[in-house]
């Protein structure tokens, strides 16, 4: 048991606590310094996820405060790695911490086996560095500068510099101290340029990570949350939630940039199906490095706070329940439906990425409509009735033999068409007071004014009763309540209706107009950036108004409103490519490539790694000969 143990400083990291506590001992051998903490000569002298602290706790002096959980949590990166996890791997690097043997550690928490490289010396801040001497009388190792992803200081916004100390040392069981002997100050540090605000901005996210003691999340879970953000941000399709990968690459790449992804060692390539961006969705792959992670999050998030305490879910149809709209039912309009059931639209007539709803209520009444939902009156539309139930059912039994009515009156109580009326009272085998209707929607002769004049005012009637019931709705969404009645009302009493419903809103027209010559300037610089992205992809990708439209989220702009935008529209002109132009151009990269690699320039070579099919035009064949020849 050690007499004292230096009090650690704010967010300073155990390797950094350790070694002061050598230099404070006045030990001459490293040891003794390991045998007074850890009772044994040798232990690896780890920086972000050491092993063997339970014995170092218990050999703490009597009145020391700290814990093993305490000193993992706020001076280990075990909370960087930790919330990324699932919850056995967790335990078990936490297990590994705590006991003496940490050969497995790394390998539990996925760091081996990613291409995020970790730092390979330890970093530090000049300036955190100063202000340290100045407070406390010494340096000490920062634990956010150690943690891989920050190569900025999110307090003062400057690059972190490399000392001259390596995280795995010559000597794996020493421990060295940060001073100004191995930190040098004046050594120029790297220049980001660009990339320095969205690495500061990731440093602050690490920064909140680490402090926050987030639980661990299971890898479904981060599934879930980025594929409902994807379906919002129109990056999956709504139903079976299949990525669009190539729109995803294109928006995550400009979002961050190849300059900023490769110096995180985490580039995207639009030829890597399988590549770390759509691991993280990936169901087999049950964790991923906590930078791309932290990449992803704010690449679809507001911010990683509000991620980590959201559970996002993609509701196309809202919360449940939802509405009963079995008129017949005594619960009508209530929400009391629970079981919905939610596919693809197979319809050829629809968007296939749009779903649908299969509403079944208890009273047996089914019904779907066409998703999502982007109205309050939404919730009152029925797309299709695919059951109506033995509610409904009892109902036109009462409706038809009990009270005897007609087969309009009937109609208009049960909100639907005649015909279906006609149609399923026949199929229940009840004995109609009418004749079978015609295939047309001709009323009953006109002869008879009596009838005409008491539907009339039948309808007339309901019209009214419905506006009082559903105040504030509009025509239409009325109309869904009650077709019957709106569709009669509209062919046969058209004057008296429009004057007897709800007005339409008038739309009040903005003065402000679009300032066309600024938003050219500004989509023309987005463009710029877009191409320039393009042409720096690993294989050639044809430049198109459609690619560049899609990478910045402007592609109904650029093909309705171009012509506004004559900057703009001269220039993606000059660069966009004919399907000719863009065969050469693969050519000319498919030669170049194999001459970097050091084989036989051929022409089968040539043309299996440029994609060319068997047959091109004459011009992409003279081409290919020249380029062949040369």
């Amino acid at each position: 048991m050690v007499s004292f143990f230096p009090s650690p400083y704010p967010d300073e990291i155990l390797y950094s606590i350790l070694a002061r506590y050598h230099i404070r001992s006045g030990n001459t051998s490293f040891k003794v310094t390991l045998r007074e903490l850890f009772n044994v000569p040798r232990n690896t002298a780890t920086a972000d996820l050491p092993c063997n602290l339970d014995l170092l706790v218990k050999n703490l002096p009597l009145l020391s405060k700290h814990t093993v959980e305490e000193l993992i949590q706020k001076h280990t990166l075990y909370p960087f790695y930790a919330p990324f996890l699932p919850l056995e791997r967790a335990s078990l690097v936490l297990q590994s911490m705590r006991s003496e043997s940490g050969s497995d550690i790394h390998r539990r928490a996925g760091i081996m086996a990613s291409s995020v490289t970790t730092p390979r010396y330890f970093r530090f801040c000049p300036l955190c560095l100063k202000e340290d001497l100045q407070e406390y009388g010494e340096a000490y190792w920062h634990r956010l500068h150690q943690t891989p992803g920050v190569l900025v200081c999110p307090v003062h916004a400057i690059p972190l510099s490399d000392s001259i100390v390596p995280i795995q040392g010559f000597n794996r069981h020493q421990y060295c101290a940060a001073s100004l002997q191995n930190c040098p100050i004046d050594v120029p540090r790297e220049s980001y340029g660009s990339t320095l605000k969205k690495l500061l901005l990731l440093a602050k996210d690490i920064c909140w990570l680490i402090n926050s003691d987030i639980p661990h999340r299971e890898p479904s879970w981060f599934r879930n949350q980025y594929k409902a953000l994807l379906i919002e941000r129109g990056l999956a399709s709504t139903v079976i939630h299949k990525t669009y990968q190539k729109n995803l690459a294109d928006s995550f790449l400009y979002f961050y940039g190849c300059e900023f992804l490769e110096s995180l060692n985490s580039g995207v390539s639009y030829d890597e199906p399988h590549g770390w961006l759509f691991k993280l969705l990936h169901k087999r792959v049950d964790s991923s490095h906590p930078v791309r992670h932290l990449l992803m999050i704010r690449f679809l998030a507001t911010s990683i706070k509000e991620f980590f305490t959201t559970n996002y879910d993609y509701r196309p149809f809202g919360e449940s329940p939802w509405l009963c709209l079995n008129v017949a039912a005594t619960h009508y309009l209530k929400p009391v439906v629970t079981n919905l059931v939610i596919s693809r639209n197979h319809d050829r007539n629809y968007d296939a990425s749009k779903p649908v709803g299969t509403f079944r209520c208890s009273c047996g009444f089914i019904y779907t409509r066409t998703g999502p939902d982007k109205r309050e009156d939404d919730k009152y539309r029925i797309g299709c009735v695919k059951a109506y139930g033995q509610v409904w059912e009892e109902k036109l039994r009462e409706l038809v033999e009990t009270r005897k009515l007609n087969v309009h009156e009937i109609a208009s109580q049960l909100n639907i068409d005649p015909r279906t009326v006609n149609r399923h009272a026949m199929l229940l085998g009840l004995e109609i007071p009418w004749k079978s209707l015609p295939q047309s929607l001709e009323e009953p002769s006109t002869d008879n004014k009596t009838c005409l004049e008491e539907i009339r005012a039948k309808h007339r009637s309901d019209w009214k009763v419905l506006q009082k019931q559903h105040k504030g709705l509009s025509k239409t969404a009325l109309g869904r309540l009650a077709s019957s009645t709106y569709e009669w009302l509209r062919k046969k009493d058209k004057e008296w209706f429009d004057q007897n419903s709800p007005k339409s809103s008038i739309t009040v027209t903005s003065n402000n107009r679009v300032n066309w010559e600024k938003r050219d300037e500004r989509i023309l610089a987005q463009v710029k950036n877009a191409v320039q992205l393009t042409l720096s992809a690993e294989k050639p990708i044809r430049i198109t108004i459609g690619r560049i439209g899609s990478t910045i989220g402007q592609l109904r702009l650029l093909e309705q409103q171009l012509d506004k935008m004559p900057l703009t529209k001269a220039y993606l002109e000059s660069v966009t490519e004919e399907v000719e132009d863009y065969q050469v151009r693969r050519i000319k990269w498919a030669i170049n490539k194999l001459e970097e690699l050091g084989e036989e320039v051929t022409l089968s070579k040539t043309r299996i790694l440029a994609g060319l099919r068997s047959s091109q035009s004459q011009k992409v064949r003279v081409i290919l000969d020249s380029e062949l020849r040369k």
